[in-house]
Protein backbone atom coordinates (compact mmCIF):
# COMPACT_ATOMS: atom_id res chain seq x y z
CA UNK A 1 0.00 0.00 0.00
CA UNK A 2 0.90 3.62 -0.37
CA UNK A 3 0.76 6.52 2.07
CA UNK A 4 -2.97 7.00 1.50
CA UNK A 5 -3.66 3.35 2.37
CA UNK A 6 -1.61 3.64 5.59
CA UNK A 7 -3.44 6.89 6.41
CA UNK A 8 -6.83 5.22 5.94
CA UNK A 9 -5.76 2.34 8.19
CA UNK A 10 -4.71 4.85 10.87
CA UNK A 11 -8.07 6.65 10.62
CA UNK A 12 -9.84 3.29 10.98
CA UNK A 13 -7.77 2.52 14.08
CA UNK A 14 -8.75 5.85 15.61
CA UNK A 15 -12.43 5.20 14.92
CA UNK A 16 -12.16 1.81 16.64
CA UNK A 17 -10.41 3.48 19.60
CA UNK A 18 -13.28 5.97 19.88
CA UNK A 19 -15.75 3.06 19.97
CA UNK A 20 -13.76 1.38 22.76
CA UNK A 21 -13.64 4.64 24.76
CA UNK A 22 -17.39 5.14 24.30
CA UNK A 23 -18.06 1.61 25.57
CA UNK A 24 -15.85 2.25 28.60
CA UNK A 25 -17.58 5.56 29.38
CA UNK A 26 -21.00 3.91 29.19
CA UNK A 27 -19.92 1.34 31.79
CA UNK A 28 -18.78 3.94 34.33
CA UNK A 29 -21.31 3.85 37.17
CA UNK A 30 -23.20 7.07 37.83
CA UNK A 31 -23.70 8.86 41.11
CA UNK A 32 -21.55 11.01 43.35
CA UNK A 33 -17.81 10.53 43.44
CA UNK A 34 -14.98 11.58 45.72
CA UNK A 35 -11.53 12.69 44.69
CA UNK A 36 -9.29 10.89 47.18
CA UNK A 37 -6.23 12.91 46.19
CA UNK A 38 -7.87 16.06 47.58
CA UNK A 39 -7.74 14.55 51.07
CA UNK A 40 -3.98 14.43 50.89
CA UNK A 41 -3.66 18.14 50.20
CA UNK A 42 -6.36 19.31 52.62
CA UNK A 43 -4.57 17.95 55.68
CA UNK A 44 -3.66 20.26 58.54
CA UNK A 45 -0.25 21.90 58.63
CA UNK A 46 1.15 19.44 61.16
CA UNK A 47 -0.12 16.26 59.54
CA UNK A 48 1.99 13.29 58.55
CA UNK A 49 1.59 14.23 54.87
CA UNK A 50 3.86 17.22 55.50
CA UNK A 51 6.64 15.11 57.01
CA UNK A 52 9.98 15.02 55.25
CA UNK A 53 9.52 11.46 53.96
CA UNK A 54 6.14 12.13 52.37
CA UNK A 55 7.39 15.22 50.56
CA UNK A 56 9.93 13.12 48.70
CA UNK A 57 7.83 9.98 48.33
CA UNK A 58 8.19 9.90 44.54
CA UNK A 59 11.91 10.70 44.69
CA UNK A 60 13.11 7.75 46.75
CA UNK A 61 15.57 5.46 45.00
CA UNK A 62 14.32 2.13 43.75
CA UNK A 63 15.31 -1.01 45.62
CA UNK A 64 18.39 -2.73 44.24
CA UNK A 65 18.60 -6.31 43.11
CA UNK A 66 21.35 -8.32 41.50
CA UNK A 67 21.01 -9.54 37.95
CA UNK A 68 22.08 -13.15 37.78
CA UNK A 69 24.56 -14.25 35.13
CA UNK A 70 22.16 -14.94 32.27
CA UNK A 71 20.77 -13.48 29.08
CA UNK A 72 17.16 -12.31 28.97
CA UNK A 73 15.01 -11.03 26.13
CA UNK A 74 11.54 -9.70 26.84
CA UNK A 75 9.10 -8.33 24.33
CA UNK A 76 5.80 -6.58 24.63
CA UNK A 77 3.28 -5.32 22.12
CA UNK A 78 3.61 -1.54 21.91
CA UNK A 79 1.32 0.84 20.00
CA UNK A 80 3.67 0.95 17.00
CA UNK A 81 4.86 -2.67 17.04
CA UNK A 82 6.99 -4.96 19.16
CA UNK A 83 9.19 -3.41 21.85
CA UNK A 84 12.12 -5.65 22.79
CA UNK A 85 14.51 -5.43 25.74
CA UNK A 86 17.69 -7.51 25.90
CA UNK A 87 19.62 -7.84 29.19
CA UNK A 88 22.84 -9.65 30.00
CA UNK A 89 23.51 -9.96 33.72
CA UNK A 90 26.85 -10.59 35.41
CA UNK A 91 25.90 -11.06 39.09
CA UNK A 92 26.08 -7.32 39.82
CA UNK A 93 23.63 -4.48 40.38
CA UNK A 94 24.04 -3.22 36.83
CA UNK A 95 23.52 -5.15 33.60
CA UNK A 96 26.65 -6.02 31.64
CA UNK A 97 24.75 -5.30 28.44
CA UNK A 98 21.36 -3.68 27.90
CA UNK A 99 19.77 -3.09 24.54
CA UNK A 100 16.35 -1.71 23.71
CA UNK A 101 14.84 -2.47 20.31
CA UNK A 102 12.09 0.08 19.72
CA UNK A 103 9.34 -0.70 17.23
CA UNK A 104 10.20 2.32 15.10
CA UNK A 105 13.68 0.93 14.44
CA UNK A 106 12.22 -2.14 12.76
CA UNK A 107 9.52 -0.13 10.99
CA UNK A 108 12.20 2.09 9.46
CA UNK A 109 13.83 -0.90 7.72
CA UNK A 110 11.10 -0.88 5.07
CA UNK A 111 11.86 2.72 4.06
CA UNK A 112 14.23 1.84 1.15
CA UNK A 113 11.48 -0.24 -0.48
CA UNK A 114 8.85 2.46 0.09
CA UNK A 115 10.87 5.30 -1.49
CA UNK A 116 11.87 3.44 -4.66
CA UNK A 117 10.73 5.37 -7.75
CA UNK A 118 9.27 8.14 -5.55
CA UNK A 119 9.98 11.85 -5.62
CA UNK A 120 12.25 13.38 -3.00
CA UNK A 121 9.37 15.54 -1.72
CA UNK A 122 7.35 12.39 -0.93
CA UNK A 123 9.84 11.09 1.65
CA UNK A 124 8.36 13.17 4.50
CA UNK A 125 4.86 11.94 3.68
CA UNK A 126 6.09 8.35 3.62
CA UNK A 127 7.94 8.78 6.93
CA UNK A 128 4.80 10.28 8.46
CA UNK A 129 2.67 7.41 7.19
CA UNK A 130 4.81 4.79 8.94
CA UNK A 131 4.97 7.04 12.05
CA UNK A 132 8.71 7.08 12.59
CA UNK A 133 10.12 9.06 15.51
CA UNK A 134 13.73 9.86 14.70
CA UNK A 135 14.77 10.09 18.36
CA UNK A 136 13.69 6.48 18.75
CA UNK A 137 15.70 5.18 15.80
CA UNK A 138 18.81 7.37 16.13
CA UNK A 139 21.73 5.05 16.84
Amino acid sequence: GDSLARYLVRIGEMRESIKIIQQAVEKIPGGPYENLEVRRFKKAKNSEWNDFEYRFLGKKPSPNFELSKQELYARVEAPKGELGIYLVGDDSLFPWRWKIRPPGFINLQILPQLVKKMKLADIMTILGSIDIIMGEVDR
